[in-house]
């Protein structure tokens, strides 16, 4: 395949997996809307103030979302005994999440106040004990069942209001009628009354529901701040803190944006929980701005303006709520608005930033697009399918956000991996370059212990040559060949003072030759490489020393003759082929059956790897096999020449 073809299968491919992941986000979408939403759950529904459950409805379905047909009575704080023969009527029936404030729909009223809501469930007339759930109301209430007050937050009278929230729930026994009032005030909250649905039932299949939605949150925040935690940790240990820490403040941001069901459960309280929920989305959002342009782009002024918007974004998150006690719909607006805009300025900007990213190539950068898109799937959606409130999972924005920092988890990952790889690569070569420069002191002094012993041999050749004549004249045939052969032992060289044109691979040949010699390993050479081959020196070293090294260390393990290394290396016009076969037997083969070194437990132990780093970044590749029939592994490894390096040298 050609690099063209090559290039354009590598696009298809990622434009393929980035329609997958808009359509997969967009049918998690729909899919959590119709399955996992309270106002699209089977059942019956309240029309005009009453609900009619039969007992097979109730049975059929075990919880009820009381979502629709409440009687709505505004700007009025009222009890049961209010609702006696001249019960009032009531000023509309709405569905719950209608309005966010007291307002009622009417733009310009002032959003804070009372309201009273009203429901009646006609139940068998048999007695049975039903539970029913109380979402967070806002701001103070408090709720009667068939008179009877059975729960309350905080205290609604005006005169003497404080606010109080939390998610609640009620244990009664009723039979043949249920009658709802929630009596609510708010006079210090961005909403204002009963915003989430109820959900009625039997009390074991309520508790149940309950039970799943908070070990399901509870989990989910839970995997969030481990991870978290330990990019935190490994940002204090590593070489690159800075891409870790970030990515360990985002998953701590993130627990803080969605642990908020957890703490109205858990506790009863508006501030700081609302506050807290509100800014860490903020500051989730600029870290997660901070950490695209830490992977993908340049330290410049743009960090500063990132920090200083997402600075702006959580005092305002942190401040606004608290101007709306004055009753000001305007505030309420500003806020909305602010919030909206920085978080589809952020959605604009991290899609166009990662795009940049995968068309210039970036590494990794197809990952952390995909992350991108699914939380801007999720916007939208979130906007086209604004009547969605989760009953077990979570809104779309938190579950986006959720990928998100998975797919930034799965970049940060792969970057740490890939500077700690790079720095383990870097020691062995710098060892490399080490043990090269103790081969060539080695090889210089046995090259001067070769020219004082040819000295020497010259010095008593005289001598040698008048023992041979006298052998010669006296025709002492066997004398004479005795002599020869002990003079011929005596000068023969046990390995040759050159191996090949190249200096590094010379120096490595001798070294080595003379390591299988004493270990009594069979080492053969056949080095086809010129002086100038247009790798660089520490890439060759680095190769060639962890061939040769791994393969005396595998035959150094078998026991018995027959160990041998055979190594070749041929230089052609645009490539240097390295192909190394030597005999071993206790082969380690790592996930996807990947060969990995004998010695990964210790400081030296990425030999392997070092090869592999090398051969990529010089766009070659390297592989590794094993002949189990003969015992012989074999390395294959393609350096790519670079043509320019080798003209200038």
């Amino acid at each position: 395949m050609s690099d063209g073809a090559k290039a354009r299968w590598i696009n298809d491919f990622r434009l393929l997996t980035l329609a997958i992941v808009c359509s997969v986000s967009v049918f998690a979408c729909l899919f959590l809307y119709t399955f996992d939403n309270k106002y699209t759950a089977n059942g019956p529904r309240a029309s005009s103030g009453e609900l009619v459950l039969s007992a097979s409805a109730l049975v059929g379905q075990p919880v009820l979302f009381l979502t629709e047909g409440w009687e709505y009575f505004g700007r009025r704080l009222l009890s049961p005994a209010d609702f006696g023969a001249d019960a009032p009527a009531p000023d509309e029936y709405i569905y719950i999440g209608q309005y966010g404030g007291f307002e009622a729909g009417s733009l310009g009223e002032n959003p804070h106040g009372s309201a009273t809501y009203r429901l009646t469930i006609r139940i068998p007339q048999t007695p049975e004990t039903y539970m029913l759930e109380l979402p967070e109301i806002f701001s103070a209430y408090r709720a009667y069942i068939n008179g009877k007050l059975v729960q309350s937050m905080g205290y609604p009278d005006p005169d003497n209001y404080v606010p109080e929230t939390g998610n609640r729930a009620a244990v009664f026994e009723a039979g043949g009628r249920i009658e709802i009032i929630i009596a609510v005030s708010d006079f210090s909250h961005i909403y204002s009354g009963m915003v989430f649905p109820p959900a009625f039932g039997k009390p074991e299949a309520v508790t149940a529901l309950l039970n799943t939605r908070l070990i399901f949150r509870s989990v989910f925040v839970a995997f969030a701040l481990a991870v978290g935690a330990l990019a935190l940790l490994i940002g204090v240990i590593s070489r690159r803190k800075s891409i870790a820490l970030l990515y360990g403040l985002l998953c701590l941001f993130f627990v803080g944006y969605t642990s908020y069901p957890i703490l109205q459960t858990l506790f009863s309280a508006i501030y700081p929980f609302y506050a807290i929920e509100n800014i860490s989305f903020c500051a989730m959002l600029a870290v997660v701005m901070l950490l695209q342009k830490s992977l993908f782009g340049r330290r410049d002024k743009w960090n500063r303006c990132i920090i200083g918007v997402g600075a702006f974004m959580c005092l305002a998150s942190a401040v606004l709520p608290f101007a709306v006690t004055g009753g000001s719909l305007a505030v309420m607006g500003i806020y909305s608005y602010l919030i909206m805009s920085y978080q589809w300025g952020t959605s604009v900007y991290l899609t166009v930033t990662a795009v940049k990213a995968v068309a210039g190539g970036k590494t990794h950068s197809t990952a952390l697009l995909a992350g991108v898109l699914a939380f801007d799937t999720a916007l939208v959606m979130d906007r086209l399918l604004p009547l969605h409130e989760p009953i077990v999972s979570g809104w779309f924005p938190e579950l986006a956000s959720f990928a998100l920092t998975i797919c930034i988890g799965a970049v940060v990952t792969g970057e740490l991996a890939g500077k700690y790889r790079d720095s383990a690569v870097l020691e062995e070569r710098m060892s490399g370059m080490e043990r090269l420069s103790e081969m060539q002191r080695s090889n210089y002094d046995m090259l001067r212990e070769r020219i004082e012993e040819a000295r020497t041999i010259r010095h008593d050749m005289r001598h040698h040559v008048i023992m041979v004549e006298g052998f010669l004249r006296d025709k002492d045939y066997e004398k004479l060949e005795a002599y020869v052969r002990e003079y011929r032992g005596a000068v023969e060289l046990r390995q040759p003072l050159s191996f090949s044109q190249n200096l590094v691979v010379n120096v490595l040949a001798g070294h080595y030759s003379g390591l299988a010699e004493k270990n009594g390993i069979d080492i053969s050479f056949s080095l086809d490489i010129g002086s100038e081959c247009g790798i660089p020196e520490a890439d060759l070293c680095s190769v060639v020393s962890n061939l040769l090294e791994n393969g005396i260390e595998a035959c150094g393990r078998l026991e018995g003759g027959g160990r041998f290394i055979s190594l070749t290396i041929s230089q052609k016009p645009s490539m240097l082929s390295i192909i190394m076969r030597n005999s071993a037997s206790d082969v380690i083969t790592g996930r996807n059956g990947a060969f990995i070194s004998s010695k990964a437990d210790e400081r030296s132990g990425y030999g392997l790897d070092s090869i592999r780093a090398v051969a990529a970044r010089s766009g070659g590749f390297a592989e590794f096999s094993y002949d189990w029939e003969k015992g012989v592994f074999i390395s294959s490894v393609l350096l790519a020449v670079n043509r320019e390096m080798t003209l200038d040298r």
